[in-house]
């Protein structure tokens, strides 16, 4: 994106912080099929391969900074993350592959329960090595108040993934340290032209997205989830070629009583917690 973009960018971000649905998808799918500095268009095509439950209707907010399609010449994403993504993997309901894949990704999902910015650097350390066209990055939702460190560490992240197209997420605010985390997210992403900033604070608050405990994901929220990040995605460049991948991080034992039921095909060396216990916050 053009250096005058992003400034743009910075102020309309600015202008629209706090306010859910500044500007909605609803309102891309008319007109060009591209939007300047942003990429293709999610096509009516696109919007038929991946859909909302019935009767869920969202105010997707613009993202900032560009699709991943148009911009990949092959088809690996990893996405790293905490429970918030580890509740749509296989050993759950598999909702993030299952989606992703029929845009043609193949798709690894490395996410714990419990996890702290700096897991994204563990995974990284492990899993760079294998080739990755995209990375998606949601992590915050556990936050220590130190903002430096967390600041710090998602750049040390992102110098490791070096130039690869990145898709960040903000989290749901729901106490107010995350809106610390989500402003120092903000300021990160405007700095790297090759991330691209999806707002799901936005998102996570529209009805029936979150659970009771404020916190995790309904049926419906995964759902929703899953969708906002196909959306940042897009199409990948080969679209019949979708696959879910394996993945390494599958231990959800830190965190007590908030992750949906297992699949009933949990491998072995996965730790998951019986929903029944006490939920931790």
């Amino acid at each position: 994106m053009k250096p005058s973009a992003r400034v743009a960018l910075a102020l309309m971000l600015a202008s629209c912080v706090g306010l859910a649905g500044c500007s909605t998808v609803r309102s891309l799918f008319g007109g060009s099929d591209r939007l300047d500095g942003f990429g293709r268009i999610p096509s009516g095509e696109f919007n038929t391969v991946v859909t909302l439950p019935d009767g869920v209707t969202i105010d997707f907010p613009e993202l900032i900074g560009n699709m991943i399609g148009p911009q990949v010449s092959g088809s690996r994403v990893l996405i790293i993350g905490d429970s918030i993504i580890a509740s749509t993997s296989s050993r759950y309901g598999n909702e993030m592959c299952t989606t992703l894949t029929k845009l043609g990704w193949q798709v690894a999902v490395e996410a714990q329960a419990g996890e702290f910015i700096d897991f994204a650097q563990k995974v990284v350390g492990r899993r760079l090595e294998d080739g990755w066209d995209a990375v998606v990055l949601f992590l915050g939702t556990n936050f220590d108040g130190n903002a430096k460190h967390f600041d710090d560490s998602l750049r040390e992240t992102i110098a490791a993934i070096g130039p690869t197209p990145l898709v960040i997420l903000t989290t749901g605010e729901f106490r107010s340290q995350q809106r610390v985390v989500n402003d120092l997210i903000r300021r990160v992403a405007l700095d790297f032209p090759h991330m691209t900033l999806l707002d799901w604070s936005q998102i996570a608050k529209n009805p029936g997205v979150i659970g009771s405990d404020g916190v995790h994901l309904t049926a419906n929220g995964r759902d929703v989830l899953v969708t906002s990040i196909a959306r940042a995605l897009e199409f990948a460049p080969d679209r019949n070629n979708g696959q879910c991948l394996d993945s390494v991080f599958r231990n959800d034992s830190k965190v007590i009583g908030v992750m949906p039921e297992p699949s009933g095909e949990v491998p072995t060396e996965t730790t998951v917690v019986d929903p029944a216990q006490t939920t931790l916050p």
